[in-house]
């Protein structure tokens, strides 16, 4: 019963379970490594051909980011980027040849946080270094001036942050965009949700989670219409048959039921075409679109 000694775990269950996390913990940082590091490389190669300018940025004492500025951006429109990876993998050097594109795209700044993964952390690190983030550049760049963005999980957590700052009643970036974004994490049990359902699980801390993948800072479709009545303009782009279409049109008609229809595009492209090479054409379309969106969102923002 529960409450009963009984169901208690006895202390050498306590250090299997400990011992366990550990080993598991030591495993994936091992099999990450080699991918990170690959990935790092690859997108520090990349921009080498990019004519925007990258910069290392401290957000707070624990936090960097990455910096691109295009040739003629205008340094007072920020895009502060959380990069997708299954909330896992993959580093902000891994997006620095996007990111560039990005900014010469929109003519903004493109800020891409370096945000804490598990592991090393569990939520919710990351949406409280994606809190920092916001707050910072909010501070840096003033009101009206900083959208957010992501991808896949990383849009998850740009997601995330606009119902937290929804819930602490706080001010809203300016737009909310999302490519490919993975806003269900309560998957069901099946075999092909096995590897998302290990990443979700693995966000929220295996054995130790403090919440549940229902939660709508997890599951964003979960948020209520109050908070959804909050959010800034959405954008949200993906492919017409891939991991997060049918996230994208839920989430399209949960804002279209509280009177704030989001700007959506299917494109006959696989999850995140626009961060890799090839799709020139799907991908200078989808730019071109999220350039209009926020250039019609930066110019109906508030000034100073």
């Amino acid at each position: 019963p529960i409450g009963s000694k009984q169901a208690l775990p006895s202390p050498l269950h306590s250090h299997t379970l400990a011992g366990g996390s550990a080993t598991m913990a030591f495993a994936l940082q091992i099999l990450r490594a080699p991918i990170n590091l690959t990935s790092s490389l690859m997108g520090h190669c990349s921009a080498t051909c990019s004519s925007a300018a990258f910069e290392r940025v401290q957000i707070s004492e624990s936090l960097q980011g990455i910096m691109a500025a295009a040739p003629g951006a205008d340094k007072s429109r920020v895009i502060l980027y959380f990069h997708g990876g299954g909330h896992w993998l993959l580093t902000a050097s891994t997006y620095k040849e996007f990111i560039g594109r990005l900014s010469a795209a929109t003519q903004a700044v493109v800020i891409a946080v370096d945000y804490s993964k598990p592991p090393a952390v569990q939520f919710p690190a990351g949406l409280n270094e994606a809190l920092a983030a916001w707050h910072w550049a909010r501070d840096r760049f003033g009101e009206g001036s900083v959208a957010v963005a992501g991808d896949s999980s990383g849009a998850n957590l740009a997601f995330a942050l606009v119902v937290k700052l929804a819930q602490l009643e706080e001010e809203q970036p300016v737009a909310c965009i999302g490519i490919s974004p993975w806003l269900r994490l309560d998957l069901k049990t099946s075999l092909p949700n096995l590897y998302g359902k290990f990443c979700a699980d693995l966000y929220l801390g295996g054995w130790h989670k403090v919440t549940k993948a229902a939660d709508p800072l997890v599951t964003i479709m979960n948020a209520s219409p109050e908070l959804v009545r909050c959010f800034p303009p959405i954008l949200m782009h993906a492919g017409s048959n891939e991991l997060t279409t049918e996230d994208v049109k839920a989430m399209a008609v949960l804002c279209e039921s509280v009177g704030s229809p989001a700007q959506v595009q299917f494109y006959g492209c696989p999850h995140i075409f626009q961060v890799g090479p090839g799709f020139h054409k799907s991908t200078r379309d989808s730019l071109q679109r999220i350039d209009a969106f926020l250039q019609k969102q930066w110019k109906s923002a508030p000034t100073e």
